[in-house]
Formats: C-alpha cells, sequence, structure tokens
C-alpha cells in the first residue's frame, strides 16, 4: 500500500529588507485512497521483466493451507512435487491469519509459486475487507492473482451479496490491476449469488467427483480443489488439495506481473 508520508513546507518571505521564516503546517497524509494503483504498477513493469522461466507450464499441483495445518515444510512439498501453495491471509475486515507471515515467506525461500486468500465474511463491510486484504498482502511478480473465497453465509448478511462482493472484487482489482480468483462452490454460488461473474479466473471446490460442476455465469475452471482434509507429508495437521485445468484454458490470468 502506497503512504505519502506527511512533509513540512517552510515559505521564506522577504519584506523590508528583513527575512522572515515561517513554517507552514504539515500537509497529512494524503486523501488519495490506499486503493490506487501502486501493486498495479508494479504489475505493470514486470511485464516488461523477468519472471521465472516456465511459470505456467510448471503449474499443476496446489495445495492450501492456514494456521489450522500446523507446521508446513515446504521444501518438502516441493520435493514432493507440488508447485504451488496458497495461503489464507485474511478473514472478515480484522482477522489476519496467525501464521500468514511465516508461511509467506516460507513459501518464496522454497521455490513454489505462492497465492494469499481473503476469507470474505458476507456480514462485513466489503470495503473494510478488501482494505484489510491490501494492507496484509504485498504480491511480488511471479505470485498467484489475489483470491477471494466466498463458500458461507453469515445470519445477518445484507441483501445484494452480489453487488456487495463487487465492491471486494473492484477494490482489489483496482490496487494489483488484475482480476482476483474468486473460490467457491457451485451449490452456494448457485443459491446465493448470480451468473455476471464469468469474467474472474475461478477456482471451485468439489470433492469425490471426476470433474468439477461450474457455477452459473463460468464456462470453465482454472483451479479445482478436488480433495479436502488431506494427510500430506510436511504438514503437520492437514490440507486441501488442488490442480490446474489441463485443458486450455488461459493460465496466464492466475498469475501477477504478465
Amino acid at each position: 500500500m502506497l503512504y505519502f508520508v506527511p512533509r513540512a513546507t517552510i515559505v521564506m518571505t522577504l519584506a523590508i529588507g528583513i527575512l522572515l521564516a515561517t513554517a507552514c503546517s504539515s500537509s497529512g497524509p494524503s486523501a488519495k485512497s490506499s486503493l490506487n494503483k501502486p501493486a498495479a504498477e508494479q504489475g505493470k513493469k514486470a511485464a516488461n521483466g523477468p519472471l521465472p522461466s516456465g511459470i505456467i507450464s510448471n503449474l499443476h499441483k496446489g495445495i492450501d493451507v492456514s494456521h489450522f495445518s500446523g507446521a508446513v515444510d515446504w521444501p518438502a512439498l516441493g520435493t514432493a512435487g507440488f508447485s504451488f501453495g496458497v495461503i489464507k491471509a485474511t478473514e472478515g475486515d480484522d482477522l489476519k491469519d496467525p501464521s500468514f507471515d511465516e508461511f509467506w515467506s516460507g513459501i518464496k525461500k522454497a521455490g513454489l509459486v505462492r497465492g494469499a486468500y481473503h476469507f470474505y465474511v458476507t456480514e462485513d463491510d466489503p470495503l473494510e475487507q478488501a482494505k484489510f486484504f491490501i494492507q496484509t498482502v504485498d504480491l511480488e511478480p511471479g505470485d498467484l492473482v489475489p483470491i477471494v473465497d466466498i463458500e458461507t453465509l453469515g445470519h445477518d448478511t445484507q441483501p445484494e451479496l452480489a453487488r456487495r462482493l463487487k465492491i471486494w472484487l473492484d477494490a482489489v482489482e483496482q490496487h494489483f490491476g488484475v482480476k482476483p480468483i474468486i473460490y467457491t462452490d457451485w451449490k452456494f454460488w448457485n443459491e446465493h449469488l448470480t451468473d455476471d461473474f464469468g469474467d474472474y479466473p475461478l477456482w471451485v471446490a468439489e470433492y469425490e467427483v471426476e470433474e468439477p460442476k461450474l457455477p452459473e455465469g463460468w464456462k470453465d475452471w482454472h483451479l479445482w480443489q478436488w480433495k479436502g482434509n488431506a494427510t500430506v507429508p510436511g504438514v503437520e495437521k492437514d490440507a486441501d488439495l488442488s490442480r490446474v485445468n489441463p485443458s486450455g484454458v488461459d493460465l496466464s490470468v492466475l498469475i501477477f506481473g504478465l
């Protein structure tokens, strides 16, 4: 997030041969939104710079974790063939996952593609949720684009859930300069949302099927979480497993900086 550091401007006035120095008051933090585009500019610059070779062709098998997963041995996961990992960053407007910072740096050191997701709380203000995610996550070229996980409905959810989700998506897209990935399952989506989101990359969850069913509005999926609560060597407790669509969808939309 871009911050503008307040400056004091010294105005020198010359009058009747006597030099008078007057210090103007500090300008204060800029009123410009913290959602404006520092990360988007970084992403555009990355398009002209080097990214890890074969980043898309090597994107195939993934895992997602949170602090509930316990300790994670990222190098061991890389040796086991995992090419990317998705880490819970934030939930609602004020809950940061306790393991996010540790996991975020650890996966980078291990050389896996990393992604960060926000667990969307349908009762919380969508713009405040977006701001919180932006404040928490610093993406670098080669990371996955931002991800929003929407899969549960709170008891006090306000009407127009689709419109409110779009506020989060628009704010995060404005900041990072890329469309976020939407994670959901078809049953929840079809019951509570609309078919107006098909231009966003889809990460769909469905277990014990040969192919996942698509939520309304999408013609294909990019990521498929095909197994939940899996036992994985290198993860202390459990984790969810995902794979990348091998059938020709544009996977470049998953990578920040492409």
